[in-house]
């Protein structure tokens, strides 16, 4: 692995696009996930409840 000093241009742009597109693909994973959790609460009758993540 090349230290980040040590690379040109070019393949600190391409780690960026890498990158930019693992955040992408980890975005479109999470909103499968919440689109599971409503199917989910739905079918269990748990879409009145709010929840906001804070324990509450």
């Amino acid at each position: 692995m090349v230290p980040i000093d040590k690379m040109t241009r070019e393949e600190l742009l391409e780690v960026i696009r890498i990158k930019d597109q693992l955040i992408k693909e980890q975005q479109e994973e999470i909103e499968a996930y919440k689109e599971l959790v409503e199917e989910y609460r739905a079918k269990l009758g748990l879409n009145d409840t709010i929840y906001t993540g804070n324990g509450d």
